[in-house]
Order: structure tokens, then C-alpha cells, then sequence
């Protein structure tokens, strides 16, 4: 069912997000992902030209490659458009991920790493949305009927039950 008819608005910020998954022919799974943010506005930014409406205003893209236990093996992060100088600088520390697993932990996990001013927050955010991708990817791959497929790519919680039975209506028990 769509949503109801909007009522009368004017657009100020347009954020595209885009994530896939991919199966590399190594046997390593990799992610690809991109956030493009574009203001209906001219803004102004401490260290550059002003940005044009229409421009990217924040543009960030990750790619991930990881196994079949969901270990992160290898990241690239770029910073493309950004409102502060800085913000490139936080692009080698996102290299911490190496070894982390998308796991239940993972949003955790991740602000150890790189919490408060060691990383970006839009990178971050994208992280989070591609970690959902993993799972995604990797739960296209099995057969809903091979518990064991299920169990390595999932795992167990402490029932013994993959963590996805019960994370939602769909997945209800």
C-alpha cells in the first residue's frame, strides 16, 4: 500500500543512498555503497565555493569485502564532497574495521572503533544500512529449508535459534 497524497511542500535536501552486494569470483562477498546528499539551496561551507543547488553537498562511498563468516577482510572509504575540511581524515581510520564481523555486535563494534571524532558520521550511518546488505546477500545464497546454511551464515543465540526469529513480524516464531 503507497502512502497517502503529500500535502503542499517544497524540497530542501534530497539523500540517495545506494547499496549492493556482489559474490567476487575469490570466493570473498563485497559490498558496495554510496551516499549522495543535494540541497534545493545554494549553501555555504567554512572552506569552499559555495555549493549549487543541485550539487552534491555530501557525497561518501564505502566498499567492503568479507567471507562467509561475515569477517570484514578488506575496506575502502572515500569522501568525494564534504562541508569541512576534515573530513577526509577520518578515511584511514575506518581501516579499524578490518576483523570485525556483521554480527549482532556490529553497530558496537564499530563505534569502539570509531566513535566521536575518529570517524564521519555519514560513513557511519552508511556502514549500518550495508551491514543489512550483508545479511541480505548472503541470506539470497541459502535455501530457506538448509537450517545448517542458515545457522553459518546467522549463527545462534543462546535458545540455539538463529537471531532473525523473532526480529520482526515476518520472522515471527
Amino acid at each position: 500500500m503507497p502512502l497517502s497524497e503529500p500535502r503542499a511542500r517544497s524540497a530542501i535536501n534530497s539523500r540517495t543512498i545506494h547499496c549492493q552486494g556482489f559474490r567476487r569470483e575469490d570466493g570473498l562477498w563485497e559490498l558496495e555503497a554510496s551516499l549522495l546528499d543535494r540541497r534545493a539551496y545554494e549553501t555555504s561551507t567554512p572552506f569552499r565555493a559555495p555549493v549549487p543547488a543541485g550539487q552534491p553537498f555530501h557525497a561518501m562511498a564505502v566498499r567492503i569485502a568479507f567471507d562467509s563468516q561475515r569477517f570484514i577482510r578488506e575496506i575502502e572509504v572515500a569522501i568525494d564532497a564534504h562541508p569541512f575540511r576534515e573530513c577526509p581524515q577520518a578515511v584511514p581510520n575506518f581501516r579499524r574495521l578490518l576483523g570485525v564481523r556483521f554480527d549482532a555486535g556490529f553497530r558496537k563494534e564499530v563505534f569502539a572503533r570509531l566513535g566521536g571524532e575518529e570517524g564521519c558520521t555519514h560513513v557511519l550511518n552508511l556502514l549500518f544500512d550495508m551491514a543489512a546488505v550483508a545479511v541480505q546477500t548472503l541470506g539470497s545464497q541459502l535455501r530457506w529449508d538448509d537450517r545448517a546454511m542458515a545457522e553459518r551464515i546467522y549463527g545462534l543465540d543462546a535458545q540455539g535459534k538463529p537471531p532473525v526469529v523473532g526480529a520482526c513480524k515476518g520472522y515471527g516464531r
